[in-house]
């Protein structure tokens, strides 16, 4: 029985080496017919993986020198290289620098033009509220701050007397708004308090 049972393991070895010739084969063969996809893939993959890291570089790069140029800035308001650096490299930060700078001078026409400016809509919202309040004229239309443009335009007409007027301003403010207490607290005294 010992020379039977040796025969079977080796007819067992032969048979697991041939199963993983055959597979080596196969897999041979496999990658024979698809030798250009598969390192097509590993090419596009090694070119994707390069191109994001040398982008997430270059943006780290720009937000370093805009933040150095910032600094600048508000050392010495007067550096006009900083401000063009920081102009080219983050357009973000320049426009909110600027609003900053219109808003600490009461700069009017600096304000008018941030606000006409479509590529920072926040900063753009927030220059335009600024504007009319500088020039105290109607106010603005403003998506931000339409809750205090509300508040304002009926605390306006409750001190003329007109308190219906006044009380459809109030109720075009927003239920869930922090500002419709207030707006209730005024319509209710009518602004005597």
């Amino acid at each position: 029985m010992g020379l039977k049972e040796n025969i079977e393991a080796v007819k067992e070895e032969i048979s697991t080496e041939e199963q993983f010739l055959e597979g080596m084969i196969k897999g041979e063969r496999f990658f024979k017919r698809n030798k250009k996809y598969i390192l097509s893939f590993f090419v596009i993959l090694i070119l994707g993986g390069s191109g994001y890291a040398i982008n997430d570089m270059i943006h780290q790069n720009n937000l370093t020198v805009s933040n150095v140029a910032y600094q600048s800035l508000l050392k010495d308001a007067n550096d006009t290289k900083a401000l063009e650096i920081l102009k080219q490299k983050n357009a973000n930060l320049y426009a909110l620098y600027v609003f900053h700078q219109a808003v600490q001078k009461s700069d009017v026409e600096a304000l008018k033009k941030l606000s006409a400016s479509k590529e920072n809509l926040i900063i753009a919202d927030l220059a335009g509220y600024q504007a009319s309040q500088l020039e105290k004229t109607t106010l603005a239309q403003s998506e931000l701050l339409s809750g205090l443009v509300l508040l304002e335009e009926g605390y306006g007409l409750l001190k003329e007397g007109k308190i219906d007027e006044a009380r459809l301003k109030f109720a075009q403010i927003e239920v869930n708004s922090p500002l419709k207490q207030i707006a209730k607290n005024l319509e209710h005294y009518q602004g005597l308090k």
